[in-house]
């Protein structure tokens, strides 16, 4: 008896909750504007009224001004990769599968057996799966002929398609 598993994998955006996208782009702004205001501060500091032109000070104000501008340039070119959520269809068992990452660590989300997913409509090579109270769940883009057929047929078993 042998035991094969068969899983789809689809990278496409799902329904992300707003939560996690509003402080996602906040921080990211927040980064740019922090940034920004580094800049401006190294700027600054040879532009303020009543600089002086002390030799010491010149150093001093040359080191800070270098350490606020790449500190800052740091700051607004970082961003974070966005932490989509990716599905996974699972023939063998039957399921399919939320699956969100964050770097390294994956954390299944929602989990749905195909017999209690709702309607499920295939329009060209794009298969849209909907939750039995009719919520999108998510839409996969599946180029692989032989992979969308087994797809359909697990769809079709079930009558969701």
């Amino acid at each position: 008896m042998t035991a094969t598993f068969d899983a789809m994998t689809d990278t496409d955006q799902t329904d992300v909750p707003k939560a996690l996208e509003a402080r996602a782009l906040f921080t990211a702004y927040g980064r740019k504007i922090a940034g920004g205001a580094l800049l401006l501060a190294g700027l600054g500091l040879w532009l303020e009224p009543g600089a002086h032109v002390d030799t010491d000070l010149i150093l001093m104000k040359l080191g800070l001004s270098l350490t606020f501008g790449f500190a800052g340039l740091a700051l607004m070119q970082t961003h974070n990769a966005p932490s989509g959520q990716e599905v996974e269809i699972d023939t063998v068992r039957r399921e399919v599968r939320l699956i969100r990452s964050h770097g390294r660590k994956r954390a299944v989300t929602r989990r749905t057996a195909i017999r209690d997913l709702g309607r499920a409509e295939e329009i060209g090579e794009t298969v849209r799966l909907s939750a039995a109270n009719g919520d999108f769940l998510a839409e996969v883009s599946l180029a692989d002929a032989a992979v969308r057929s087994s797809l359909c047929g697990a769809l079709r078993d079930a009558g969701k398609l």
